[in-house]
Protein backbone atom coordinates (compact mmCIF):
# COMPACT_ATOMS: atom_id res chain seq x y z
CA UNK A 1 0.00 0.00 0.00
CA UNK A 2 1.29 3.46 -0.79
CA UNK A 3 1.92 5.75 1.62
CA UNK A 4 -0.98 8.47 -0.02
CA UNK A 5 -3.42 5.34 0.17
CA UNK A 6 -2.27 4.53 3.99
CA UNK A 7 -2.88 8.01 4.52
CA UNK A 8 -6.41 8.29 2.77
CA UNK A 9 -7.76 5.35 4.57
CA UNK A 10 -6.92 6.56 8.07
CA UNK A 11 -8.41 9.98 7.00
CA UNK A 12 -11.51 8.30 6.24
CA UNK A 13 -11.61 5.95 9.04
CA UNK A 14 -11.03 9.14 11.16
CA UNK A 15 -13.71 10.86 10.14
CA UNK A 16 -16.07 7.74 10.18
CA UNK A 17 -15.26 7.58 13.91
CA UNK A 18 -16.19 11.71 14.02
CA UNK A 19 -19.42 10.73 12.56
CA UNK A 20 -20.46 7.91 15.26
CA UNK A 21 -19.25 10.17 17.82
CA UNK A 22 -21.80 13.39 16.69
CA UNK A 23 -24.82 11.10 16.32
CA UNK A 24 -27.47 11.60 18.88
CA UNK A 25 -28.95 8.63 20.85
CA UNK A 26 -32.51 8.58 21.49
CA UNK A 27 -34.29 7.37 25.21
CA UNK A 28 -37.98 6.91 25.25
CA UNK A 29 -39.10 9.00 29.05
CA UNK A 30 -42.35 8.49 30.80
CA UNK A 31 -43.42 8.44 34.35
CA UNK A 32 -45.21 10.92 36.78
CA UNK A 33 -45.22 14.33 38.04
CA UNK A 34 -46.83 15.45 41.39
CA UNK A 35 -46.62 19.20 41.34
CA UNK A 36 -47.28 21.41 44.12
CA UNK A 37 -48.07 25.55 43.72
CA UNK A 38 -45.24 27.66 45.49
CA UNK A 39 -44.56 31.24 46.38
CA UNK A 40 -42.73 32.76 43.73
CA UNK A 41 -42.31 36.13 42.22
CA UNK A 42 -42.80 34.46 38.83
CA UNK A 43 -45.24 36.89 37.18
CA UNK A 44 -48.19 33.81 37.13
CA UNK A 45 -46.50 31.30 39.69
CA UNK A 46 -44.63 28.52 39.83
CA UNK A 47 -44.87 24.71 40.44
CA UNK A 48 -42.12 22.34 41.88
CA UNK A 49 -42.93 18.67 41.00
CA UNK A 50 -41.98 14.85 42.01
CA UNK A 51 -40.60 13.03 39.43
CA UNK A 52 -40.78 9.44 39.41
CA UNK A 53 -39.23 7.33 36.37
CA UNK A 54 -37.06 7.62 33.58
CA UNK A 55 -36.32 11.36 34.87
CA UNK A 56 -36.69 10.56 38.42
CA UNK A 57 -35.74 13.93 40.71
CA UNK A 58 -37.47 16.95 40.75
CA UNK A 59 -39.02 19.53 38.15
CA UNK A 60 -39.95 23.21 38.36
CA UNK A 61 -42.14 25.02 36.07
CA UNK A 62 -43.86 28.55 34.70
CA UNK A 63 -45.94 30.17 32.95
CA UNK A 64 -43.74 32.65 30.06
CA UNK A 65 -46.33 34.17 28.51
CA UNK A 66 -50.30 33.87 28.51
CA UNK A 67 -51.10 34.87 25.03
CA UNK A 68 -50.54 31.87 24.13
CA UNK A 69 -49.64 30.07 26.86
CA UNK A 70 -46.00 28.76 27.28
CA UNK A 71 -44.39 27.59 29.73
CA UNK A 72 -40.39 26.49 31.00
CA UNK A 73 -39.94 23.57 32.50
CA UNK A 74 -37.04 22.11 33.96
CA UNK A 75 -36.16 18.89 35.36
CA UNK A 76 -33.23 17.76 37.83
CA UNK A 77 -32.75 14.16 37.58
CA UNK A 78 -31.41 12.19 41.05
CA UNK A 79 -27.91 11.70 39.23
CA UNK A 80 -27.87 15.59 38.59
CA UNK A 81 -28.65 15.94 34.94
CA UNK A 82 -30.76 18.62 33.71
CA UNK A 83 -33.04 18.73 31.25
CA UNK A 84 -34.79 21.96 29.67
CA UNK A 85 -38.43 22.08 27.87
CA UNK A 86 -41.00 24.73 26.34
CA UNK A 87 -44.24 24.31 26.51
CA UNK A 88 -47.87 24.88 25.19
CA UNK A 89 -50.30 24.08 28.30
CA UNK A 90 -54.11 23.74 28.01
CA UNK A 91 -56.40 23.48 30.71
CA UNK A 92 -60.03 22.14 30.32
CA UNK A 93 -62.81 22.42 33.04
CA UNK A 94 -64.14 19.30 34.08
CA UNK A 95 -67.82 19.26 34.35
CA UNK A 96 -69.46 19.61 37.92
CA UNK A 97 -66.25 19.84 39.48
CA UNK A 98 -65.39 23.13 40.47
CA UNK A 99 -61.61 23.94 39.97
CA UNK A 100 -60.49 20.57 38.58
CA UNK A 101 -59.10 20.75 35.09
CA UNK A 102 -57.86 18.41 32.51
CA UNK A 103 -54.06 19.21 31.87
CA UNK A 104 -52.36 18.34 28.84
CA UNK A 105 -48.71 20.16 27.76
CA UNK A 106 -47.27 19.68 24.40
CA UNK A 107 -43.29 19.86 25.34
CA UNK A 108 -40.11 21.13 23.11
CA UNK A 109 -37.09 19.52 24.34
CA UNK A 110 -34.35 22.40 24.05
CA UNK A 111 -31.52 20.88 26.33
CA UNK A 112 -29.91 20.38 29.29
CA UNK A 113 -26.96 19.69 30.84
CA UNK A 114 -24.77 16.60 31.70
CA UNK A 115 -26.59 13.88 30.20
CA UNK A 116 -28.93 15.74 28.82
CA UNK A 117 -26.49 18.72 27.01
CA UNK A 118 -27.74 19.93 23.47
CA UNK A 119 -30.71 17.18 24.09
CA UNK A 120 -34.23 17.55 21.91
CA UNK A 121 -36.83 15.96 21.59
CA UNK A 122 -41.03 16.04 22.15
CA UNK A 123 -42.64 14.94 25.40
CA UNK A 124 -46.26 15.59 26.66
CA UNK A 125 -48.23 15.65 30.02
CA UNK A 126 -51.43 14.08 30.38
CA UNK A 127 -53.33 14.76 34.00
CA UNK A 128 -55.43 16.84 36.39
CA UNK A 129 -54.76 19.93 37.87
CA UNK A 130 -56.60 20.44 41.16
CA UNK A 131 -56.67 24.69 41.54
CA UNK A 132 -59.76 24.37 44.47
CA UNK A 133 -56.95 22.80 46.61
CA UNK A 134 -55.28 24.76 49.29
CA UNK A 135 -52.02 24.60 47.92
CA UNK A 136 -53.07 24.22 44.06
CA UNK A 137 -51.71 20.71 42.65
CA UNK A 138 -51.11 18.75 39.37
CA UNK A 139 -50.90 15.48 38.90
CA UNK A 140 -49.68 14.20 35.50
CA UNK A 141 -48.42 11.16 33.69
CA UNK A 142 -45.53 12.39 31.10
CA UNK A 143 -44.18 10.44 28.09
CA UNK A 144 -41.97 11.13 24.93
CA UNK A 145 -38.55 11.15 23.52
CA UNK A 146 -35.16 12.55 24.11
CA UNK A 147 -32.20 12.49 22.27
CA UNK A 148 -28.68 13.88 22.52
CA UNK A 149 -25.32 13.15 21.83
CA UNK A 150 -24.80 11.87 25.49
CA UNK A 151 -28.16 10.32 25.74
CA UNK A 152 -27.94 6.18 25.82
CA UNK A 153 -30.78 4.39 23.40
CA UNK A 154 -33.58 2.70 24.81
CA UNK A 155 -36.21 2.74 27.50
CA UNK A 156 -37.23 1.94 31.39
Amino acid sequence: MTRHTQLALMLCVAVAGTAVEARADCHYVRGSIAETRIPSNDQFGRLLGTVTGVLNGASTVFITSLTPVQSYDVFLTTSGDVLIATGVPTRTPVPGEPGEFISHVDLTVVGGSGKYAEATGTMTFDGRSHTGTVPQTVDLVYQGTVCGPNVKGGGN
